[in-house]
Order: structure tokens, then C-alpha cells, then sequence
């Protein structure tokens, strides 16, 4: 088997692994704070980073780690209570929602060049967001989770779009430092939300131990490895399929049926994320790699 095809086929396992992980956080929320769960997840992480930084005493990179830490909080933070308010599938929707709003906030940030397939594809996802949230009308709690996941691609996006300029630093420490941030930031914010935790739930420890090892620390190091032998037109078209995954993992694993709203509207977005990846320069397709779901 060629490399491109291995590392390809490791890059869909990859994926599917940040899929997993709505459904699994969701059921962990009956019986852990959205809040207390991130600061927990993100100290597992850190943890498992710590005995690979080459010298963890040194804090190079620190003042850049922090920042993008925070945008990464705002889009893990967002993300994660509202998933209290919405569905694992919805939520993976609107969460890919950041891979067509990349381009649109380097252009308002750093003046990059935007072209016209890129504001189409920003009108092709507004449709198809309008038509999941169309069948949502009638609870209030889903429209509020829909609009928190909506905030939390922003953070994503703007976090990417950081992390892309600081790309030539050692990532190793850049990113422990990012998972480090969201750690404190998290425990900062619990207050923010009603305190609740349960840690003999088996479901909540294995859903720590698999964001934080599982769709934290082995999907990074699959990604960061496949990059050297995958395109990365084609690991970004393989990487959007993640909220695909995070649907499918939500039927298996909650029982929780997609209504056609969210079928229609999700096809709608993952094609409007295809075409923005694929006609996208090759520097920009990477710096889509950079987010950590």
C-alpha cells in the first residue's frame, strides 16, 4: 500500500475519532457541568503532552500558545455548552460551520484576497444552517445551542487563523500551551454554569479519557505525521467529512434520529465546506488542519 493511501486511511480514522467525540461529550453532560468537563478534558491533555516537550521548563512560545489558547477556549467553551442544548449531530454540523469562515476572517483580519467561490460557499452554508435550524423552531433550547455552536466557529476560525501565522514555532510546546490555556480558562469559567459532577459515571470517565487521548493527542499526531505524505487538498476534503461522522456516531450512540431538516441542511453545509477546501490554495488547505476538535 502506498503511503498516501495509509496515512489517508489514518487520517479518516482520525476524523472519525473528532466525530465520535459529540456524542460522547453529550452524554457525559447528564452528569457532568459542560464546563467542568472541558477544564478536566484539557488538563488530561496537557498531562499527556508534558513528558514529550523537549525542554518543559523553557517557556519559549508561551505568549503565542496562550493566545491562540483563548480562542480555542471560546470555541471548545461555546461549543460545549451548547451541546448541552442541542444535538451531537446538529452541533458537529454547525461546528464545520469554521472551514468556510476561515477565509471570510483573514480576509477582515490580515486583508487576504477572498474570491467569489468563497462568498458563495458562505451563502450555500447560511442556507443550509437556515434549513436545520428551520426545523427547530419549535424548541427554544435547540435555537439556543444553535446559535452558542455558531459563536464557537467563529473562535475556531480565528483561532486557525492565528495558529497559520505562527506556524514555523516548535508546535509541540505551541500546542500544550494551547491545551494548557484552555484548562485554566475552563476552571476559571465554571461559575459561569451550573456546578454539577459525577465522577463514578463510567461514561464520563471514558468520554475524558477518549477526547483527551483519542480526539486530543493520537489525532494530532496523525495528523501532524499524514501531512508529510497526503496532500493537503486531500486531507482537507478527508477532514471536513467530520461532521458527517459526528451524525452518524450521534444515531449509534444517543438513538437520537436526524430529522430531515438536519439531513437536507447538513448535505447543504458539507458540500459548501468541499467546495471551499478544494479550491482553496494549498497553504490555506493546511492551515485548516490546525483545529483540534
Amino acid at each position: 500500500m502506498k503511503k498516501q493511501s495509509k496515512f489517508s486511511i489514518l487520517l479518516v480514522l482520525a476524523t472519525a475519532g473528532w466525530g465520535g467525540t459529540f456524542p460522547m461529550v453529550k452524554l457525559s453532560l447528564e452528569f457532568m457541568s459542560p464546563v467542568i468537563f472541558l477544564a478536566v478534558r484539557f488538563a488530561v491533555s496537557a498531562a499527556l503532552m508534558f513528558p514529550f516537550l523537549r525542554r518543559p521548563l523553557n517557556l519559549d512560545n508561551f505568549k503565542e500558545g496562550f493566545i491562540a489558547g483563548t480562542f480555542l477556549f471560546m470555541g471548545y467553551y461555546f461549543q460545549t455548552v451548547g451541546l448541552y442544548f442541542t444535538t451531537p449531530a446538529v452541533s458537529g454540523l454547525i461546528t464545520g460551520f469554521y472551514v468556510v469562515l476561515v477565509p471570510i476572517f483573514s480576509y477582515l483580519v490580515y486583508g487576504s484576497n477572498i474570491g467569489r467561490r468563497e462568498w458563495i460557499a458562505v451563502f450555500i452554508s447560511m442556507i443550509g444552517l437556515l434549513i436545520i435550524t428551520s426545523g427547530q423552531v419549535s424548541s427554544t433550547s435547540l435555537q439556543t445551542g444553535d446559535i452558542l455552536t455558531i459563536i464557537c466557529a467563529m473562535g475556531y476560525a480565528v483561532q486557525i487563523i492565528y495558529v497559520a501565522k505562527n506556524r514555523h514555532i516548535d508546535m509541540i510546546k505551541f500546542t500544550f500551551y494551547q491545551m494548557l490555556t484552555v484548562c485554566i480558562l475552563s476552571t476559571a469559567a465554571i461559575p459561569t454554569f451550573p456546578v454539577y459532577a459525577d465522577f463514578s459515571s463510567t461514561i464520563v470517565i471514558f468520554s475524558i479519557i477518549f477526547t483527551a487521548l483519542v480526539g486530543g493527542v493520537l489525532a494530532y499526531f496523525i495528523m501532524n505525521v499524514s501531512l508529510v505524505y497526503v496532500t493537503p487538498e486531500r486531507a482537507s476534503i478527508i477532514m471536513v467529512t467530520e461532521p458527517v461522522f459526528a451524525a452518524a456516531f450521534s444515531v449509534l450512540l444517543t438513538g437520537i434520529p436526524l430529522s430531515y431538516y438536519t439531513i437536507i441542511g447538513g448535505a447543504v453545509m458539507v458540500l459548501s465546506m468541499i467546495w471551499v477546501v478544494h479550491q482553496q490554495e494549498p497553504e490555506l488547505a493546511i492551515e485548516l488542519q490546525e483545529h483540534p476538535a
